[in-house]
Parts: structure tokens; sequence; C-alpha cells
């Protein structure tokens, strides 16, 4: 009895170009990596990806209405940085 195993390869995926950080998205990651290190905090090795994700969902929270680290569950470092220069 012989089986016959047929593989296909999916086509390459096409992901979104990268766009360049705004201003205030640097001056955020700046002052995190900054405020962080000073304090030893582990929330210093996340990656400038997952920090602005953090801040962007604390600007979502707070133009619903939720703000705090109980709401949101954002550090609140992070939140204050977001409302400072993410938030529009």
């Amino acid at each position: 009895m012989a089986a016959t195993v047929s593989v296909t390869v999916p086509p390459p995926a096409h992901a979104e170009p990268l766009k360049p950080l705004t201003p205030g998205e640097v001056k955020y990651l700046n002052q995190a990596h900054q405020v962080y290190a000073a304090s030893r905090n582990p929330i210093a090795l996340r990656s400038d990806g997952e920090l602005l994700i953090d801040g962007r969902y604390a600007c979502d929270k707070r133009a619903a209405g939720y703000v705090g680290v109980g709401a949101t569950f954002v550090d609140p470092v992070l939140s204050q940085l977001a409302f400072i220069y993410l938030c529009p």
C-alpha cells in the first residue's frame, strides 16, 4: 500500500508598507524608554510596537470615556505619555 502526499505552497503574504513614525510617536517612545530604564521596570523590555499599541489603546479608551488602570489595564505612565504625545 503506497500513500501519496501532496504539498502545496501558498503564495507569499503581502504586508502593508511600513510607515515612518510621527514626531509624537518618537517622543512617546523616547520618554517611555527613559522612564522605564531609570526605574528598572520590566515594561522597558517591551518592543516599540507593544508600547505603541498600549498607548493607542489608552487613547481609544479615553475617547470612549474609560480612564485609569482599572478600566484600561494600561500602565499609568504609558497612559499619561499617550495622552501627551499620541492622543488627538
